[in-house]
């Protein structure tokens, strides 16, 4: 049996509840009206150090969706996308399944490859995060996460209360994502430069976490910072997400806008 004991928050002078479900040193006050929880944007360049993050904020209790895993979910199960990819790309399934890697070079040498597959996957990913959100929001998690690799440049940090931002040096960027299976240099240039600059995306962002060889550091920085969110009265999510995302030109790079609906 879970216990749960009411309290008194001072700030706004309302009745909350301990939630017991995380570790001992976030066991968090939460308001009783659903609608309450922080939503944090998790993002940066490939090879940046989102994964190592996420984990952490996982082993913080936070609850954490990958945008990456998502998608190769989708690609991996999803009927009705395997049906639009194979009438535009038929080569890339194997046993009737689909070669990443192949897809991947399909989409680095195909005249807008990559906005025609993002086209393909990107209105089912969104349905998905709502449905995270909506899940976690209805679990009364006080705190949930998305890591989003393309966060900015499709607007989705307009719907997030902070941002996290991951930080590496461009060498060990090229270290860590030329070391995944099926990554060229080309391929790792390719998707680097659709992304915004670093330099905005520091402005853009509430936390920055130097993601180096020390993931000690990494864990005490994601500790901080939800020891701060934690000082503070938990906003509210309404709900407002996206149902399309619509691509823009962005300088050379390219970037994506949303379109303000609600599913």
């Amino acid at each position: 049996m879970v216990l749960r004991i009411s309290s008194f928050y001072p700030q706004e002078g309302k009745i909350y509840e301990k939630i017991p479900i995380l570790y001992p040193i976030y066991t968090h006050l939460i308001h009783r009206r659903n609608e309450l929880v922080w939503v944090l944007g998790l993002t940066g360049l490939m090879g940046s150090g989102k994964s190592t993050i996420a984990t952490f904020l996982r082993r913080e209790g936070v609850p954490v969706q990958c945008a990456d895993e998502e998608i190769h979910e989708l690609l991996n199960s999803d009927k009705d996308i395997h049906q639009k990819i194979k009438r535009m790309w038929p080569d890339v399934f194997e046993n009737g399944k689909i070669n990443r890697i192949v897809l991947g070079d399909k989409i680095l040498f195909y005249h807008h490859g990559l906005e025609k597959l993002e086209e393909i996957l990107y209105p089912k990913l969104i349905l998905r995060q709502k449905k995270f959100l909506q899940k976690n929001q209805k679990d009364r998690s006080p705190v949930v996460a998305l890591d989003i690799p393309l966060l900015f440049e499709v607007g989705l940090d307009r719907y997030c209360h902070r941002i996290i931002l991951a930080h590496a040096p461009l060498f060990l960027r090229k270290q860590r994502v030329l070391r995944r299976k099926g990554m060229t240099l080309e391929k790792f240039l390719y998707f680097d430069s659709h992304h915004m600059g670093e330099e905005e995306k520091i402005r853009k962002a509430n936390f920055i976490i130097l993601c180096g060889r020390d993931k000690g550091s990494v864990l005490r920085k994601v500790q901080e910072i939800l020891h701060s969110l934690y000082q503070e009265p938990i906003p509210k999510w309404g709900g407002l997400w996206p149902t399309q995302l619509l691509r823009k030109s962005y300088g050379k790079r390219n970037c994506f806008r949303y379109r303000n609906n609600r599913v």
